[in-house]
């Protein structure tokens, strides 16, 4: 595996950095992974090796905000345009990769925060993917709405830019109440005390955001939900879901099983899903991440063009 780190400055001018990883070898196609909020592309560097070693070039932008994409030094910061502008960005990073790889199929995959914006992408963009992996996932939240409108209130007194205490509170702020038995507050990531170790000493994971990023993220959820958008995606793509049952960003499985049966009534005829038992939010990052590398390497190999 070979190092193929690369930074470019989007349309919108803000300079973005791009994790890569490359088999030693021919790459038989691309995987560009969408990283989840609050972290950063570099954690998939263990993931690239399981994919990299099966034959794939695997790349992981850091969105804005995040990782060596921060604008002004400000973690959580989207600067203007919002969570749009952070599709647009993942969408220059795919332009990128086929410029590298212009013969490859090109596979999306995109965790917790970044899944949502590839269940977007694939509304835009979805028919120029060979197909797309959802991981640590969710598609429905009754209180999106709400919460959209909370959040906007919100912002409204407090600011755009100020630590959004009340808001992540409400949120993400219950998402450890099942695993208080741990020291960190973040066991709810994974199973594995040394990985959830790694997030929370990490400068660039699991910091304070903004207000701002708040509305985005709710906002994001609220539009690509709709059912004229997700009626948009192509139905020849295929999908994978993959998730932990104790994953409470997905509702523990029932809001991932709810967006796959959602897109198998809109028509998509290949939407596969697997639910691994026990397991938390990271699924890569959990004690049986060599199943779930295993289980990810074979419907990528299963899904290359013939």
């Amino acid at each position: 595996m070979t190092n193929a780190d690369f930074r470019f400055q989007a349309s919108s001018g803000v300079d973005l950095f791009v994790h890569g990883w490359v088999p030693d070898g021919a790459p038989r196609a691309v995987v560009q992974i969408s990283h989840g909020m609050q972290e950063h592309g570099a954690r998939y560097a263990r993931a690239a090796g399981a994919l990299c070693a099966a034959g794939f070039a695997v790349y992981a932008g850091d969105h804005r905000g995040h990782g060596g994409s921060v604008i002004d030094g400000r973690l959580g910061h989207l600067g203007p345009g919002g969570w749009r502008t952070v599709l647009c960005d993942l969408r220059q990073v795919t332009e990128k990769l086929r410029e590298r790889h212009p013969d490859l199929p090109l596979f999306l995959m995109g965790h917790s925060w970044g899944s949502f914006l590839a269940q977007a992408y694939l509304q835009r963009w979805g028919g120029d993917l060979a197909g797309c992996v959802l991981s640590g996932t969710n598609g429905t939240n009754p209180l999106a709405r709400v919460g959209e409108i909370v959040a906007r209130v919100v912002t409204r007194f407090d600011g755009p830019d100020t630590t959004a205490t009340l808001l992540e509170k409400l949120t993400v702020g219950s998402f450890n109440d099942a695993f208080k038995d741990g020291p960190t507050g973040k066991e709810w990531l994974s199973r594995d005390p040394v990985e959830v170790r790694k997030y929370v000493d990490d400068p660039l994971c699991g910091r304070p955001f903004p207000n701002g990023f708040f509305v985005e993220m709710l906002a994001l959820l609220n539009a690509t939900w709709k059912a004229s958008e997700e009626a948009k995606i192509p139905r020849t793509l295929p999908v994978f879901l993959i998730a932990g049952t104790e994953d409470p960003v997905g509702l523990r499985g029932k809001g991932v099983l709810a967006l796959a049966r959602r897109y198998k009534k809109l028509g998509l005829v290949d939407v596969t899903w697997r639910l691994y038992d026990g397991a938390r939010h990271e699924v890569m990052n959990e004690t049986n991440r060599d199943e779930v590398a295993r289980d990810l390497v074979d419907w990528l190999k299963a899904h290359l063009p013939a």
